[in-house]
């Protein structure tokens, strides 16, 4: 798995029977490098060849590497999820492009591939995402003594939630910005990867007005999911005249009141952060205060918060090949339940 952040390619292995029993076994990341980065957020056609090299490599290196690391040969694997890296997510348009060559991770493993996991879902009218709302599901039926309505956030790219209510029911829907645009200001304006912990955006002061017009924007956009690259440019586009403290501060206090509005109907006993933006102690400190003693960390909830979205991926590999739907008018707003993975046979 490779998130819109462009940070790395994330690899686990799970033991699962696509349904309830998952075993989490081991993960690991593999960077991307500087120039790589900076080809992909350049957008430049020009170095497709080049991005999509490195893109190929470095899924290669992860699954050698944590095959490795868990100890394991690759005759131990029986099927492979690539999600890809998504370089289009337009569900209005009813596209959304993950690139991964296919033939070469064939040729390489010898197994079964899955990968294209929102196409099917999107060609039946969906918008393709959120997709692992099933997992969290799952993960969050699997721990004992939770208290419901249970809300798994989680803050990348973009941010997105998995509602499991008081009655067993899940949904699931894209929120709003993450930490894509703190992202793309740290990148644009001190060449940094990001605000560390959020340690800038504690710096600076919240431009309430500012957070608000982004805000309505946002909320005018009806549709479960969102192209982050659209959310980038609105938000760094709004805060693009103040200091970047006061900027990152800005968009962190947005991040956590569209979590606030979004959520607040389902009154939740226990909110789990996920990805990246769990650590930005900004965010995390705005959510405390809204929601008090309900917030937690994945790690607190038990699970590794850096590998479930490659995990969940894992997961809905081999629900793609036993037939089992992971999308729903709950979560994607596809109107009948859907498996989809492509399947790619070793011959």
């Amino acid at each position: 798995m490779s998130g819109t952040s462009f940070d790395g390619v994330d690899a686990s292995i799970i033991e699962t029977d696509g349904e309830n029993f998952i075993k989490h076994i081991k993960s690991v990341t593999i960077e991307y490098c500087k120039q790589e980065k900076d080809i992909y957020h350049s957008q430049n056609l020009q170095k497709f060849q080049t991005l999509a090299k490195a893109i190929n490599n470095k899924h290669i290196l992860s699954i050698k590497r944590v095959i490795k690391e868990a100890c394991l040969n690759k005759n131990d694997i029986d099927i492979i999820g690539v999600h890809g890296q998504t370089l289009i997510h337009r569900p209005q348009e009813r596209w959304s492009w993950q690139y991964i060559d296919n033939d070469m991770l064939l040729k390489k493993f010898k197994k079964i591939v899955v990968s294209d996991f929102r196409l099917k879902d999107i060609n039946y009218g969906g918008q393709g995402a959120p997709l692992v709302p099933i997992f969290h599901n799952a993960l969050i039926k699997n721990k004992k003594n939770n208290s419901y309505p249970c809300l798994m956030i989680n803050i990348g790219g973009v941010t997105n939630v998995t509602v499991i209510d008081t009655n067993n029911n899940f949904y699931g829907y894209d929120i709003g910005p993450g930490n894509g645009p703190l992202d793309k200001i740290c990148k644009e304006r001190l060449s940094l990867d990001m605000d560390k912990e959020g340690k800038l955006a504690l710096e600076g002061k919240v431009n309430i007005k500012i957070a608000s017009e982004i805000k309505k924007k946002i909320l005018k956009i009806d549709q479960n999911s969102y192209d982050r690259k659209e959310l980038d440019l609105l938000c760094t586009t709004e805060t693009g005249k103040l200091n970047t403290s006061d900027a990152l501060a800005t968009l962190c206090y947005l991040i956590s009141d569209l979590i606030r509005t979004k959520i607040r109907k389902y009154k939740p006993k226990k909110i789990i952060l996920l990805g990246g933006g769990r650590k930005n102690l900004a965010i995390k400190s705005n959510l405390n205060k809204i929601f008090g003693e309900t917030v937690s960390s994945a790690e607190e909830f038990g699970v590794d918060g850096d590998s479930i979205e490659s995990q969940a991926f894992a997961y809905l590999a081999v629900r793609s090949l036993l037939g089992l739907p992971y999308t729903f008018k709950e979560t994607t707003s596809v109107m009948t339940p859907l498996s989809g993975g492509v399947l790619h046979n070793y011959i």
